[in-house]
């Protein structure tokens, strides 16, 4: 195992492997609000297979969640960042910096949060969402069903 303080490159893929995992592991286990992501990632998760919903929606809340979980993690690195190089002395392009990489985290978590609601109601309530209006394919065009 290399020195952490080092700034050697990895030798091989399977120590770039190993040193990437350890980061991820070590960001869940120190920073709070990867965590929460996580661990609602694995509930939300865990929810879609114990009801018994299609291959494809677990899969497609999954990486929805994926995606919050990685712009989770890129905004905490960056807040560091930003954070070390600064100093910690306040600067407007500083706090556009972290306003920016804050908002791309709730797109995500609102993609996130509402694909795992659509998939969960759609589940429960079979007419679907109220008002609905379904498309059904037909040859090549959509007919609508009211």
């Amino acid at each position: 195992m290399r020195n952490p303080n080092s700034t050697e490159q990895y030798k091989n893929l399977w120590e770039s492997t190993v040193g990437a995992a350890t980061g991820f592991f070590s960001a869940i286990r120190r920073e709070k609000k990867i965590r929460q992501v996580f661990l609602s990632m694995t509930g939300v998760t865990t929810v879609c297979i114990v009801s018994d919903i299609g291959y494809f929606q677990i899969l497609m809340v999954i990486f929805s969640w994926v995606l919050a979980l990685i712009c989770e993690t890129f905004n905490t690195a960056l807040e560091k960042a930003l954070d070390y190089a600064s100093g910690k002395e306040y600067h407007p392009l500083i706090r556009q910096g972290k306003d920016y990489a804050a908002a791309c985290t709730f797109v995500a978590l609102v993609f996130a949060i509402s694909l795992s609601l659509f998939v969960l109601w759609d589940r429960y309530f079979e007419g679907g969402w109220p008002r609905a209006k379904t498309f059904r394919a037909q040859g090549s065009s959509l007919f609508l069903n009211v």
